[in-house]
This record gives structure tokens, sequence and C-alpha cells, in this order.
């Protein structure tokens, strides 16, 4: 039997690509900071799409520190 690749996985090989723990991908999932477009879930199983996550969190970054050069620039 060979091993089918797919694009998704599972929330321990999230966490272990953002070198954080799986409570706090958990946290991120239900505070919106990963959005539901980045992952599927199926009753209580979740397969997350690891770039999409991280052009999700890339792009909240860049819209924080633009939003934090704008404050400090004279708003």
């Amino acid at each position: 039997m060979t091993e089918e690749k797919t694009p998704y996985v599972d929330i321990h090989k999230v966490a272990e690509y953002f070198l954080v723990s799986v409570s706090t991908i958990r946290k991120w999932v239900r505070s919106g900071h990963i959005p539901a477009s980045t992952y599927l879930k199926v009753g209580e199983v979740y397969r997350f799409r690891i770039p999409e996550i991280e052009a999700a969190l890339t792009a909240a970054t860049k819209e924080a520190q633009m939003r934090t050069l704008t404050k400090t620039n004279g708003e």
C-alpha cells in the first residue's frame, strides 16, 4: 500500500512547524488568527494547509505593522 500525499496536515504538524504548542494552535483557530479558509474540520478533527496559514499570519502581521507605523507617524 502506498502512502497518499496530501496538502493537509494534522494540528500536531502545524504546532511543530510554528514552534508553538497544540493548545496555541487551538487558540489561534478560536480567535480567528488562523482563518477558516485554511483548514478543514470534520467532526472534531482538523486538517490544515500550512502555506495558507503562513500567508494569513504574514498578512496579519504586515497589517498590524502598518497600523503601528500610521499611529506613530502622526495619526
